[in-house]
């Protein structure tokens, strides 16, 4: 059963060892906020905190023994108790050769950033600053600890942490951490993908992504670790553009509606909604920068993007379709046009919806009533015309086999793709064999 975390706490004390509320946790709470699972750091010894967790009858998780790190449940939530710890990194290796320490000043010298670099004395109600941590906080500042250069060569990872931040947190890098991210962004190609995508995934669905994009751009890392989106920076637009290619990109993720809704895909959506564009750009007639069918080519190069970063295939797949139709512009005062809209998206044309409306935000012309009346009609088809959008054919291919004593083959599909088309324009009524059946006759007759 789970203990309490004061049953915790007061284990603790009983054995003689300090206990340390550190991390994410305390700074969230110190910002206001409710704070994480709480996080703490001891003076014991992994096998001692492991045996204090089995004393009061609870959960643990051993996995990160090894890293000094130790999984306790108390009140039905994980705790990470650490054993304080100095650590030595070799250049460009994410994992440390962990040594433990005995002393609180210790662990806090050796973490990233100040904000992150609080503790709170779990049995006192102590408060640990060494390093300007609450006046950062105050400030809204992101500053490593210690030399800024020699923290992120500790560790890269570092550096997409810190621009996570900006986006999580809405803060700023101060000069100087910023400097050290600059000198050191080239270790960034030492580390694994997964690590990287992780890192990029809670970037953009933190509060303020765009920022985060920003910061990841300023520092030097988007060639190395998004060179895909590299050739957005500076690719000048037509007159429907104020911004170039990759400040209407943030200026999308920006403006994108996520409220209720799949916050990941409609951010990696607004992210690579343009991807092929810097490849496509050419000058038209009229001297005006163009962009054909620049949708089509961002499809394809946003299938092999998210599969090189390792993304879930179901995500990849949905922002794909989104970036391939995010140009469609249907007929809203045509029931068929807004049909056949909402079929080629099925039922994504809501985050398809909004991803048109954020793609507007930063034009120079407003598109609002016609995005309007775009979600209206879709609303509405959608309420009243559920079974012709689905547009399945009156027949199956073992139907048509029958009736026409054929084998199977290509005519088949030629046949339904014919009857589904005429079911979703309110043609052919779903379901009717009878009038699937003449259409079919036809066509093979013909």
């Amino acid at each position: 059963m789970p203990t309490t975390r004061e049953a915790l706490i007061a284990a603790f004390a009983a054995r003689g060892h300090e206990l340390w509320l550190v991390g994410g946790s305390l700074r969230d709470r110190l910002l206001g906020g409710e704070g994480h699972d709480a996080d703490y750091a001891t003076d014991a010894l992994p096998d001692e905190v492991e045996a204090i967790a089995h004393a009061l009858r609870t959960g643990v998780v051993s996995v990160g023994k090894r890293f000094g790190t130790i999984g306790v449940l108390a009140d039905d939530k994980w705790s990470e108790i650490t054993t304080f710890r100095g650590e030595s990194y070799s250049d460009g290796t994410r994992w440390p050769e962990v040594t433990f320490g005995t002393a609180i000043d210790e662990d806090l010298a050796r973490r990233d950033f100040t904000i992150n670099a609080l503790a709170e004395n779990a049995m006192t109600g102590e408060t640990l600053d060494l390093f300007g941590g609450r006046e950062d906080l105050s400030a809204r500042v992101i500053r490593a600890v210690g030399e800024p250069a020699a923290r992120f060569r500790e560790d890269p990872l570092r550096i997409l942490r810190g621009v996570r931040f900006v986006s999580q947190l809405g803060f700023a890098i101060e000069p100087a951490t910023l400097a050290g991210m600059g000198q050191t962004v080239g270790l960034l190609a030492t580390l694994s993908q997964e690590r990287i995508t992780a890192e990029l995934d809670r970037l953009l669905q933190g509060a303020e992504p765009a920022r985060g994009l920003g910061a990841l751009q300023e520092t030097g890392a988007l060639p190395i670790i998004l060179p895909e989106l590299a050739g957005m920076v500076g690719c000048e637009q037509n007159h429907w553009h104020h911004l170039d290619v990759w400040g209407h990109t943030l200026a999308t993720v920006a403006a994108i509606q996520t409220a209720g809704a799949d916050v990941r895909l409609r951010r990696w959506s607004a992210l690579l909604h343009d991807l092929g564009k810097p490849a496509l750009r050419h000058r038209k007639a009229n001297g005006e920068w163009g962009f054909f069918r620049h949708e089509t080519t961002g499809a394809d190069e946003t299938r092999a993007l998210m599969h090189r970063l390792k993304l879930p295939r179901d995500l990849s797949l949905h922002v794909e379709l989104l970036v391939r139709r995010h140009m469609d512009r249907p007929n809203v005062a045509d029931r068929r046009s807004v049909r056949r809209f909402m079929s080629k998206c099925g039922d994504s044309w809501g985050d398809l919806v909004a991803l048109k409306r954020a793609d507007n935000a930063s034009h120079t012309y407003d598109d609002t009533e016609y995005h309007d009346a775009l979600e209206a009609a879709c609303s509405r088809a959608a309420a009243e015309d559920s079974a012709a959008l689905r547009a399945e054919s009156p027949l199956t291919g073992d139907d048509l086999v029958a009736m026409f004593d054929r084998a199977p083959g290509p005519w088949i599909k030629a046949v339904k793709n014919r009857l589904s088309a005429l079911v979703l324009d309110g043609d052919m009524a779903p379901g009717d064999r009878a009038h699937a059946e003449r259409v079919a006759r036809r066509m093979i007759s013909g």
